[in-house]
């Protein structure tokens, strides 16, 4: 029979074993797997001990500080991946004597990658269960502590336990109404199996809901196993610009039967997106001559959701004049007129290109329209005239013909 001391230590095992995953949107290591020659020491024996190190994202999202966005935010994100770099890696015990093997500089490994870190140790004099710690130092980022299980004579089994790591692929950016696919894999980086996995869906914003099931069932993953999970969300076109997060639950059982919970947060940045229509076309003076200046004006409205900055707009008529035109910045469900200020020079009906560049949290946008513009042959005082003098010669008519052919018939 066991006696209770090598209980307490079983226990203290199974406590020191639990890996907590890190989050794919927070890059950093962790022992995905290590091995011990032999698998149980004598006292005073030469074993190893062999750590796996791993980088446990796939790609991460860093905030960016690209100045005053829309709703009032500083912040931007981009999904980009990230490698972590390993400053130090070495084994701390105060029973097990480390021989060999702290390591100093080891370098950036990138993400999804691992590399094999190998103690060299001796086994303490006195019978029982040790839990040296693997330190890892990384720059820019909290430092690991993992306790390793050494079995010095002992009849006690070792129990590992699964650890599952959620790798998550969120568009970079999307408009409110758009629909937002997202891919989840569930990968088993632990020790051993897990088993009833469950993946919850829960919305913290009230403008995203999912399409697709609000809740997965994945029987069980082996060790270096992985799943996928295809989602989609839907927003709503009101839906406020910047982070809205989508929580996930993932529980799962231990081989032992024992449960974890962990939650992972899909961060789905909602960008404003501006659309710029024409709103009226106008020309000063409204019938345009040849010959004559012309004041070409183009009011632009926004209809999107998002500011328009930087509007700009240009016109290919072939008549000399100012055909760029800055507007500046045109907020949404609000308008701005585009002048140009040309001199037609020939007559006839032109077809013409209105081109508007301007920039929103998708960045620069082009957009094109064609529209019309006549313009009528010789000036407008000869026109007068020339009316003028076919009214002259009516009312001449008229009076010859209602008064002088009268009066000669009366007389006659």
């Amino acid at each position: 029979m066991h006696s209770p001391r090598y209980l307490v230590l079983l226990l203290a095992l199974a406590l020191f074993t639990i890996t907590v995953p890190a989050s794919a949107e927070n890059p950093t290591v962790m022992v995905a797997d290590y091995s011990i020659s032999p698998p149980v020491l004598q006292p005073g024996d030469v074993g190893t001990i062999t750590a796996i190190i791993k980088n446990t994202a796939s790609s991460a999202v860093q905030m960016e500080n690209k100045g005053l966005q829309s709703g009032g935010s500083f912040e931007n994100t981009r999904s980009t991946d990230i490698g972590v770099n390993i400053e130090s890696v070495q084994l701390d015990s105060k029973e097990v004597e480390v021989i060999s093997g702290n390591y100093k500089r080891i370098g950036a490994i990138g993400p999804g990658q691992s590399i094999p870190i190998t103690f060299l140790i001796r086994a303490p004099a006195k019978d029982g269960i040790y839990f040296p710690e693997i330190w890892i130092d990384v720059t820019g980022g909290q430092s690991v502590r993992q306790p390793v299980p050494v079995n010095v004579n002992t009849q006690i089994a070792i129990l590992k336990k699964p650890a599952l790591t959620i790798l998550k692929t969120v568009p970079d950016g999307v408009s409110p109404g758009d629909e937002i696919p997202v891919s989840v894999v569930i990968r088993n980086d632990g020790l051993s199996r897990a088993d009833q996995i469950t993946v919850t869906v829960n919305s913290s914003s009230s403008s995203i809901s999912p399409k697709t099931p609000g809740t997965y069932h994945i029987s069980q993953l082996q060790k270096g196993e992985n799943a996928t999970l295809d989602m989609l969300f839907s927003s709503d076109k009101k839906a406020p610009v910047g982070i809205n997060r989508v929580v996930l639950t993932t529980s799962y059982a231990n081989t032992d039967g024992t449960m974890n919970t962990q939650t992972e947060i899909l961060a789905i940045h909602m960008k404003g997106r501006a659309k710029i229509g024409i709103a009226s076309l106008t020309t000063d003076p409204v019938q345009v001559r040849t010959g004559k200046p012309v004041s070409l004006i183009i009011r632009l409205e926004n209809t999107g959701t998002d500011n328009a900055n930087s509007v700009k707009a240009t016109v290919d008529l072939p008549f000399p004049g100012s055909k760029d035109a800055y507007v500046g910045r045109i907020e949404p469900k609000n308008d701005a007129p585009a002048v140009f200020a040309l001199q037609a020079t020939r007559p006839g009906t032109y077809t013409y290109n209105l081109t508007v560049q301007y920039e929103d949290d998708f960045g620069v946008q082009t957009r094109q329209e064609s529209v019309q513009m006549t313009v009528f042959d010789g000036d407008s005082a000869g026109l007068y005239a020339g009316v003028v003098l076919l009214l002259v010669l009516a009312a001449g008519a008229g009076y010859w013909y209602f008064v002088m052919r009268k009066k000669g018939s009366s007389d006659a």
